[in-house]
């Protein structure tokens, strides 16, 4: 099968790169060998953590899906190829339904969804060309497989990147194609998300509803260098699901028994 089987030499690209996990997957890769484009949106968090671990840095708006296509050109002109690209840019405010705005809901929706898709429709022609393929990685969360009080923005957004990870994946499997294609979803990792969601729009005068770790479930805090090992790992494997705490599988289990219920319910009557 193709497909990367090492990072050694290869062409990387990391969204939502300058903390959290996009760092740490950056970190790795750069130690693995690669080339790393690191991209955000905050000119001088990028450049800093750039200079930091020896990537390259390139200020992007997700949003905006012709930024993302000409990230996509110039890190072909820069480096001649894209072998791994990492959509991982998301933000997640954490607050109940009756304090969120529609417009929140629309920034969530913008980055943590369409963000994906501008990637997803920037590189992956360009992972095509490849002989051997290459791989891409979306980034959701827990909170896209299991909805939790005070989620609702960030769960939406986050079951929409899942969705359209598995729905995209089969279409690459149909076709024969050997590009890999995964989705990320990590429970408590250390990053930066807490404080970017203060920066959504029209928040200035609006009291946010306690603290973002108000709505978290309990949990072990992972360091975002040891997500990244597991998550390149993984992307090796060609993984669909990558699972970081695999102590919340009874979260999903409880779901999926819920609406297992509601099956028999209906087949009852």
């Amino acid at each position: 099968m193709a497909g990367i089987k090492d990072f050694h030499g290869r062409v990387a690209v990391v969204t939502g790169g300058a903390s959290g996990i996009g760092k740490g997957l950056a970190r790795r890769l750069v130690a693995e060998g690669a080339e790393v484009v690191l991209a955000d949106n905050d000119a001088n968090l990028v450049t800093a953590a750039a200079e930091d671990i020896d990537a390259t840095s390139y200020v992007v708006d997700v949003r905006d899906a012709a930024a993302v296509q000409e990230l996509a050109d110039w890190t072909v002109r820069r480096f001649g190829a894209v072998d791994f690209v990492a959509n991982n840019a998301g933000v997640g405010p954490l607050a109940p339904f009756d304090e969120l705005t529609p417009d929140d809901f629309r920034w969530v929706l913008d980055i943590n969804v369409h963000g994906v898709v501008h990637g997803m429709k920037a590189f992956l022609p360009v992972l095509k060309t490849n002989p051997d393929g290459g791989h891409m990685l979306n980034t959701a969360s827990m909170s896209g497989l299991v909805s939790l009080s005070g989620m609702s923005a960030y769960s939406a957004s986050k079951f929409a990147v899942v969705a359209l990870t598995e729905a995209v994946r089969a279409e690459l499997e149909a076709e024969g194609s050997p590009v890999g294609l995964s989705v990320l979803v990590p429970a408590q990792v250390k990053s930066n998300i807490g404080e970017n969601a203060l920066k959504r729009p029209g928040l200035a005068g609006r009291l946010p509803h306690g603290s973002n770790d108000d709505h978290l479930p309990p949990g072990e805090w992972m360091e975002a260098d040891d997500a990244a090992r597991i998550v390149l790992d993984a992307v090796l494997r060609r993984d669909l699901y990558i699972v970081t705490h695999p102590e919340t599988l009874r979260q999903v289990e409880a779901r999926h028994e819920r609406i297992a219920q509601a099956f028999a319910a209906a087949a009852a009557r």
